[in-house]
């Protein structure tokens, strides 16, 4: 392979000619463009799922309206949680245990 250092410069020249420079990597610009492009689309699906989420809470809300006190405290289980939930008859109410979680569904 040739490099400009096996040159001689020319006669009379202060410096040798240097030419272009050609490199192996692609240009910075070139990669930090695609990286924005890819976080723009990252960040706008996630803009997209929240906004879905938000709306789907929106109308959960709506359909469970118990109001009432909650207040944890320590059983002999190590946990226990206290809702008013006297504007329902049981057969409107729903618990199920979705992994670590609790979920309390009134209809």
């Amino acid at each position: 392979m040739l490099c400009r250092l096996h040159f001689a410069p020319p006669a009379g020249a202060l410096f040798p000619w240097l030419g272009p420079v050609r490199t192996l990597w692609p240009h910075p610009g070139a990669l930090f463009a695609e990286l924005e492009r890819e976080l723009r689309q990252e960040m706008e699906r996630a803009r997209q799922f929240m906004s879905s989420f938000e709306q789907l809470l929106g109308s959960g809300a709506g359909r469970l309206s118990i109001a009432g006190d909650r207040a944890p405290g320590a059983g002999s289980d190590g946990f226990s949680v206290c809702q008013d939930v006297k504007d329902f008859a049981p057969e409107q109410l729903s618990v199920k245990v979705v992994g670590r979680k609790v979920v309390l569904v009134g209809q």
